[in-house]
C-alpha cells in the first residue's frame, strides 16, 4: 500500500481537513486509463513509491482535466522524479486554469535533479476553485533513454463554501498620453469576467467633456464565465494640460460592485509645440565644407577610417531637405564588412580572428520623415537573430548640403545592446538619398556604457531604400513631436553659475574627474527649478552630436525605477499588497523543499531582506559569485531564472532582519507582481506595460524607446525587473523628479503609495532603513541612501538609484537632482552634493 505524505501549505503541516473531499486520486497501480496521454507513456515499476508509477520518455505527455465548480480551497498534490537526464533534458509538471490554453510550470527537473528521488509537488492557488477547466499536465522534453516518473496524484476541495461568483477584471487606468488639441484618439477597454458565475454589468458612467464613450458592448450586458466585452473611449482635448476623470462600472461582482478606474490625458497646444508638417525647418544655404563622409565616400569612393563624430552632425549652414523619406532601409550583408578595435575586453570576448561581435546585425527597418527629423517606425529593444547584438533605433535628422549632387542627407543615432544583458554601445549612421534610392550607409560606434566590454566599430555598408507607405506614419510623427515638446528645458551646465550668481557655483564639482574619470563618463547633469543643466557626451571620437538621443542602460537603477516603483503603485491600488506572501503567488516558492520562502513577503523581497542568503561578510558577497552569473544572469528562460532564484540561497535568518543584495530577490518580487497583476487585470496583463508604462511613464511623456524592457527569451517574456531598462537623459530627470520632487504624482494625481514612498526616500525614519556593510549607506524599498553630513548644520539621508558600472541618479533633499552615467566602477558624488547645497540649502 502506498503512503500519502503530509501536505505542506504556507509553512504549516496539515492533514486533510475534515471538511475537504477527495475529488480525485490515482496511485497508477492500475495503469493510467483515467488520464489522456500522447507520445511515449507507459506504466513502470522501477522507480516508484510502491506498486507502479507512470514513466514519460522523449516528448511523452500525461494530463487530466477537472471541474471544481462548487468547491473552494482546491489543492492538487503529486510526486515527480527523473533519471538519466542530460543537458538540455527536462521533466515538467504544470497546471492550467483555462482548460489547457495556458500553463504554469510548477516543477521542472533537469540534469542534477535526476536521482530518482520523488519530489513532492503541491498547487493551492485561488484560481483552482470553482473552475470547470483545471488541468494538470506532466510532460517530458528529453531524449530516448531519459525518464520522468509520476506518482500519487490527489485533488481535494471543500464543498459548499465556494458558491460561484462573478469577478470583473479590467485595466486599473486608461491614459491617452499627450494629444494635440483638436485631435482625436481612441483606446479600447476590455472587461473580462474571470469568475465562474455570470457577470451582470449595469451602468457605465462618469466621463464628460473631452472624454467620451464612442462604442459600448458592455453596458447592460451579461458576460458568462471567462467571456469579454469592450468599450471604446475617445479623447478629444480642447484645453492645454492634464485632464483626469473617473470611469465608473457597476456590476454584480460582490467584491467590486462599483469599479472606478482613472482616465487621463494631456492636451498639447498646437501653437509652436504641437504637430506641424514641416517640423523644425532649416534656413541655411547648404554651403558646407566637408572632408569626412563626403558624397563620394558614401557612394563608394575611398577607404573606411574612423572620423570625428562631428561628421555625422547637422551642420550650422544645413539647408532644408528637398526629398521626403518614407519607406524601408535594408543593409546588405553587414555581418561581412566593417572595422573593429577593442578598448577593454575583461572577459576576452573577441580575439584577433573574425567574430560576429565585430559586425552589425542585419538591418531592415522602416522610417518616416517629419520636416527635418527622420523617425524609425520600430522603437525599443529590437530582438533579432544575431547571437550577441540587438538594435535600439533613435530619431535622427535630415538636411541638404550643396555638395551632395542634389540628394538629401540623413543621420540616425542607434545603439547596440548586448543580448540578454544591459550594456549599451552608441553609434551613428549616415547616408544620402533621393526619391528613388540611397547611398551606402556609413556607421561608427565610438562610445558605450559598459564596464567590461568597450570597443570601436566603423565602416560602410551597401544599402537599399524602398519607398513605401508606413502605416500610422502620421501617428509616429505626432508622437515624436509630442515627446520633443515635453522635454525638460535644457541649458549647458556652465549656465548654473550665471543663473545662480549669489551661490558662487563651481560647476567643475559636478562630474568632477576626481570622482568619476572623464574618459568613462557618458552623460551627467543637474536639475533645479524646472531646468535641466546638461554635460558629458564625450566619446573617443569627440562630442556626440545628438546627446539628447544618447541611449544609456539602467542596470540596477531598474530595481528602484521598475520593481520598487511597481510595488508602490500596486500598494496604492491594492492596500496590503506589500504584505502578500511570496508563496501565495509563486508555486516554485511554495513548493521549495526546504520551505525557505515561507513567511517572506513582497516587502521583504524588494528590501532584499528575505532571510535567505549564504555570505554576510559584505552586503554584495552573494551577488558576485560565478554561480550567480551562470545560474541566473546568463540563462535566458524565465523558469531557469526563477528556479535558481528560489533555490540558490538557504534560510539563514528571520525575514526582514538583514539586507543582503540579490538581484534574484528583485526577480522574485517582479515575478510575484506579474502574477498578482494577471490575477487582478486578466491573463494578458503585464506589470511593466500596464503598471509602469501605462500608469506612470506614458503620462510622464518618457521617450517611446524607453518604454520597453529586457524580458526572458521564452513565451513567458518576464520583465527582468532588476535591470534591463534604457534611458535618455531627459527620461532620467523626469523619472527622478516624479519620484522625489513630485512625490509620486503624475500631473497632480497621486499614483504611488505616499507612505511607502516616504520610506523609500528615507523621509519616514519611524520605519528604519536597512544598514549595509558600506559606511553610511542604507537600503529601503529598492532605493539606496547615503547619509551625508552638512558641517555644523545637520545630517541628511540622500536617496538615490544605483546601477552597475557607475550609474547614479541622486535625488537631493533640497529638491534638486544630480545624475551621471559612467562605466569605470566609480560611485562618488560628494563634491556634487556639497556644490548643490550652495544653490539650495539642505538644512532648514
Amino acid at each position: 500500500m502506498k503512503t500519502v505524505a503530509t501536505l505542506f501549505v504556507a509553512g504549516m503541516t496539515l492533514s486533510y481537513s475534515v471538511q475537504a473531499e477527495i475529488l480525485f486520486t490515482d496511485n497508477f497501480d492500475s495503469g493510467f486509463s483515467q488520464w489522456s496521454s500522447s507520445g511515449v507513456v507507459a506504466s513502470n515499476n522501477s522507480e516508484n513509491l510502491g506498486g507502479d508509477a507512470v514513466r514519460l520518455q522523449q516528448t511523452g505527455q500525461l494530463w487530466k482535466i477537472w471541474d471544481t465548480t462548487g468547491y473552494s480551497n482546491v489543492t492538487i498534490e503529486y510526486y515527480f522524479a527523473a533519471t538519466l537526464l542530460e543537458d538540455p533534458d527536462y521533466c515538467y509538471a504544470e497546471y492550467s486554469t483555462d482548460g489547457g490554453n495556458q500553463y504554469t510550470v510548477v516543477t521542472s527537473l533537469t540534469n542534477g535533479q535526476d536521482t530518482g528521488t520523488f519530489q513532492h509537488g503541491l498547487i493551492n492557488t485561488a484560481d483552482l476553485a470553482n473552475n470547470p477547466g483545471v488541468v494538470l499536465r506532466f510532460r517530458a522534453a528529453a531524449s530516448t533513454a531519459d525518464n520522468c516518473f509520476i506518482e500519487n496524484v490527489t485533488v481535494t476541495g471543500e464543498p459548499g463554501s465556494g458558491t460561484p461568483e462573478a469577478d470583473i477584471q479590467t485595466s486599473s487606468s486608461v491614459n491617452f498620453g499627450s494629444v494635440l488639441i483638436g485631435s482625436s484618439v481612441n483606446q479600447t477597454l476590455t472587461i473580462t469576467n474571470q469568475g465562474q458565475a455570470d457577470l451582470l454589468i449595469n451602468s457605465i458612467s462618469g466621463l464628460s467633456g473631452d472624454f467620451a464613450i464612442t462604442a459600448d458592448s458592455c453596458s447592460n450586458a451579461t458576460l458568462s464565465a471567462q467571456s469579454q466585452c469592450q468599450i471604446t473611449l475617445n479623447y478629444l482635448p480642447s484645453i492645454e494640460g492634464a485632464v483626469n476623470q473617473s470611469l465608473s462600472i457597476q456590476s454584480n461582482d460582490p467584491d467590486q460592485p462599483v469599479l472606478n478606474l482613472s482616465v487621463s490625458g494631456y492636451g498639447l497646444d498646437d501653437q509652436g509645440e504641437g504637430y506641424v508638417d514641416n517640423y523644425e525647418p532649416l534656413s541655411g544655404s547648404g554651403s558646407v565644407s566637408r572632408s569626412e563622409l563626403t558624397y563620394a565616400y558614401l557612394n563608394g569612393a575611398g577607404s573606411d577610417t574612423q572620423v570625428p563624430l562631428s561628421a555625422f552632425a547637422l551642420p550650422a549652414n544645413a539647408a532644408q531637405p528637398v526629398h521626403q523619406f518614407e519607406g524601408r532601409i535594408q543593409l546588405h550583408n553587414p555581418g561581412s564588412t566593417g572595422q573593429f578595435a577593442e578598448q577593454r575586453d575583461t572577459f576576452r570576448y573577441t580575439g584577433s580572428g573574425d567574430d560576429p561581435r565585430k559586425h552589425l546585425p542585419d538591418f531592415d527597418f522602416r522610417f518616416v520623415q517629419s520636416g527635418t527629423h527622420l523617425i524609425p517606425e520600430t522603437r525599443g529593444i529590437v530582438l533579432g537573430n544575431h547571437p550577441y547584438w540587438e538594435y535600439i533605433l533613435e530619431p535622427g535628422r535630415v538636411w541638404r548640403e550643396a555638395s551632395d549632387s542634389g540628394d538629401s542627407r540623413a543621420a540616425i543615432p542607434f545603439a547596440l545592446m548586448q543580448k540578454n544583458s544591459n550594456c549599451v554601445h552608441n553609434g551613428l549612421m549616415s547616408f544620402t538619398f533621393n526619391d528613388n534610392g540611397m547611398s551606402d550607409v556609413a556607421y561608427q560606434i565610438s562610445s558605450e556604457t559598459c564596464l567590461y566590454y568597450q570597443v570601436d566599430m566603423w565602416g560602410r555598408v551597401a544599402a537599399t531604400y524602398t519607398p513605401s507607405t508606413v502605416t500610422d506614419a502620421l501617428l509616429i510623427k505626432q508622437q515624436h513631436q509630442a515627446y520633443e515638446a515635453s522635454k525638460v528645458p535644457v541649458k549647458p551646465i556652465s549656465a548654473l553659475a550665471s543663473d545662480y550668481p549669489a551661490a558662487n557655483v563651481d560647476v567643475s564639482q559636478f562630474g568632477n574627474s576626481s570622482e568619476v574619470s572623464s574618459d568613462y563618463m557618458s552623460v551627467y547633469g543637474v536639475y533645479v527649478d524646472g531646468t535641466h543643466y546638461t554635460a558629458g557626451c564625450e566619446t573617443r571620437a569627440g562630442t556626440h552630436p545628438y546627446c539628447d538621443r544618447l541611449r544609456v542602460p539602467s542596470y540596477s537603477t531598474a530595481k528602484s525605477a521598475m520593481a520598487g516603483t511597481a510595488t508602490m503603485r500596486l500598494e496604492y491600488l491594492y492596500p496590503g499588497y506589500m504584505q502578500e506572501q511570496i508563496t501565495d503567488w509563486l508555486p516554485e516558492a511554495a513548493n521549495d523543499p526546504e520551505n525557505d520562502w515561507q513567511q517572506v513577503t513582497v516587502n521583504h523581497a524588494i528590501d532584499m531582506a528575505t532571510g535567505n542568503y549564504r555570505l554576510t561578510s559584505d552586503s554584495l558577497s552573494d551577488e558576485g559569485s560565478v554561480a550567480n552569473d551562470t545560474g541566473f544572469f546568463l540563462v535566458e528562460g524565465h523558469q531557469n531564472k526563477l528556479d535558481y532564484s528560489v533555490s540558490r540561497y538557504p534560510r539563514s535568518s528571520e525575514p526582514g532582519t538583514l539586507f543582503i543584495y540579490h538581484t534574484t530577490d528583485t526577480y522574485i518580487a517582479t515575478a510575484t507582481a506579474q502574477a498578482y497583476v494577471k490575477d487582478k487585470f486578466g491573463a494578458q496583463a503585464d506589470v511593466f506595460k500596464d503598471v509602469i508604462v501605462k500608469d506612470i511613464w506614458a503620462p510622464l511623456n518618457m521617450d517611446l524607446g524607453t518604454q520597453d524592457t529586457r524580458r526572458t527569451y521564452d513565451s513567458v517574456k518576464m520583465p527582468f525587473g532588476g535591470y534591463g531598462l534604457t534611458f535618455l537623459r531627459d527620461d532620467i530627470v523626469k523619472l527622478a523628479r516624479f519620484t522625489s520632487i513630485d512625490h509620486g504624482q503624475v500631473n497632480g494625481q497621486q499614483v504611488l503609495d505616499p507612505a511607502q514612498l516616504d520610506i523609500a526616500l528615507f523621509r519616514d525614519l519611524s520605519t528604519p532603513p536597512f544598514s549595509t556593510t558600506y559606511t553610511n549607506k542604507y537600503y529601503s524599498n529598492s532605493f539606496w541612501s547615503l547619509k551625508q553630513s552638512v558641517p555644523g548644520q545637520c545630517d541628511v539621508h540622500v536617496p538615490y538609484m544605483s546601477g552597475y558600472g557607475g550609474i547614479q541618479f541622486v535625488m537631493l533633499p533640497n529638491d534638486m537632482i544630480y545624475y551621471y552615467v559612467s562605466d569605470n566602477d566609480e560611485f562618488k558624488w560628494d563634491k556634487a552634493f556639497a556644490e548643490a547645497g550652495k544653490i539650495k540649502p539642505y538644512c532648514q
